[in-house]
This record gives C-alpha cells, sequence and structure tokens, in this order.
C-alpha cells in the first residue's frame, strides 16, 4: 500500500526554515523525524514565501504548516489548529550606545522599525499589510532576519523584531555581536508553536496531536528543542 504524501509549506524563518538552494531548518530535521516515526504518511517540505503562504495554499501546493499560529493572517482560512508543543520568542534588539536601556524599548513613535515583509509582528495587532506598516509604524521591511540584523548593526534601523531563537543561532555562529546589541527584557510576542492542517485533508488535526503526544513521550523531539532554545509546552 502506497503511503499518502502530506505537502508542508515552508518560508524561510530561521532557525525554523531557512530557504536558499537547499531548504533547511527545525522544521526540515521534525519533518525527517516525524517520517521516520510513523509509515501512516510522507511529509514533504513545499517552499514558499511569507507573504505567497496564503495564495499558495489557496492553490492546493500544501496542506499543512508547522510552527505556524492562525493569529498570523489564516483567521480565514479552512484550517485547523493541532495543539501546542513548543514554544518561542520574539523580542527587540538595537544597537548598543551610550545612555541607551531597555527604556528605549518603551515607544516606538518617530523610531525606524525594522522587520521582515509579510511577518506578523504583535506591535502592530498581527497587521502584515506593507501600507499600514510603513504608514502607522515606519517600518523599513527586508527580506529576512538576517538584512534585518544586518540594518541594525549597521545603525541603518533602529529596532528590529527578532526571535530569540534567531539570535541564538546568530551568536553561535558570530559572538562578537553579542556585545554590540542591546535586547529587549520583554516580547513582542511568546509564539504558541502549532500545526496547521488543512480542513478535510488527507492528514487530521488529531492523527498530528497523538503524533506530537507519542514523539514527546519517547523523548524523540527533545534534543531538538533544546539545541535551539525552545521551550517545551507544558
Amino acid at each position: 500500500m502506497a503511503v499518502e504524501v502530506v505537502k508542508v509549506g515552508v518560508y524561510d524563518f530561521p532557525p525554523y526554515a531557512f530557504i536558499s538552494n537547499k531548504t533547511t531548518g527545525i522544521t526540515v530535521q521534525m519533518i525527517a523525524v516525524m517520517n521516520k516515526f510513523q509509515q501512516k504518511y510522507e511529509f514533504v517540505a513545499v517552499p514558499t514565501t511569507a507573504r505567497r503562504r496564503y495564495s499558495d495554499f489557496e492553490k492546493d501546493k500544501f496542506d499543512m504548516m508547522i510552527f505556524e499560529s492562525k493569529n498570523w493572517g489564516w483567521e480565514k482560512y479552512p484550517v485547523a489548529v493541532s495543539n501546542t508543543f513548543v514554544t518561542g520568542a520574539e523580542v527587540y534588539v538595537t544597537q548598543k550606545k551610550p545612555g541607551r536601556g531597555q527604556d528605549f524599548f518603551s515607544d516606538f513613535k518617530n523610531k525606524a522599525m525594522v522587520g521582515v515583509l509579510g511577518y506578523h509582528y504583535q506591535f502592530a495587532g498581527f497587521n502584515a499589510e506593507q501600507e499600514y506598516l510603513e504608514k502607522n509604524f515606519n517600518l523599513l521591511q527586508t527580506s529576512s532576519q538576517k538584512k534585518s540584523l544586518e540594518l541594525i548593526l549597521n545603525d541603518r534601523g533602529e529596532i528590529a523584531v527578532l526571535s530569540k531563537e534567531y539570535l541564538k543561532y546568530h551568536f553561535a555562529h558570530s559572538p562578537e555581536d553579542k556585545s554590540k546589541l542591546l535586547i529587549s527584557n520583554k516580547f513582542d510576542q511568546i509564539y504558541q508553536h502549532t500545526i496547521l492542517v488543512r480542513i478535510n485533508s488527507a492528514v487530521s488535526p488529531s492523527y498530528i496531536n497523538k503524533l506530537l503526544g507519542e514523539m514527546e513521550q519517547k523523548g524523540i523531539l527533545k534534543p531538538l528543542w533544546e539545541k535551539y532554545g525552545l521551550e517545551v509546552n507544558n
């Protein structure tokens, strides 16, 4: 009997997914573990972009997304949500300068904000519309978290919103940057990571919840969470 293929949409969202010549990241590693753990479905990564993910979903290019929140523009789409299985967070980052402290993050008015095109931020009410963000928040939109961080390091923006997990990944490769940055104590958002599944697709949310539960029980995903500094949702 042939194994049913389930296509998983993946967009550039380091360290969860890096989209280049080859798609890598936590999502791809998790897909590999899921395929090894069960034989009913074969989960396959399908690259998309943060902005294009909704139209690609409507075109049936994929039926599932991992590390995704329904709050990120999915309210009007026929998707069901798995249990939260792990948490992450986004913080505010600025260049370290004399006299600049945590109070710098208390007000975003008249500050040059930096974010990624297509990403949803809590400070903006999860509205990812380009015009809205530029008009209301003076937000410069980049193509990646890497580009956002580069702008801050080069003093071409004042505050970027970056995931704690991306910063951990970046500092592991460029530890010298840590002393150049001031990171907020407060979060923009705490990621309640879920898996979104198209309603009435081959795989059901109940199957995904059962699979996640069994994998967690056997400690299969724990090394992945620890490697990237993610916290298990209890």
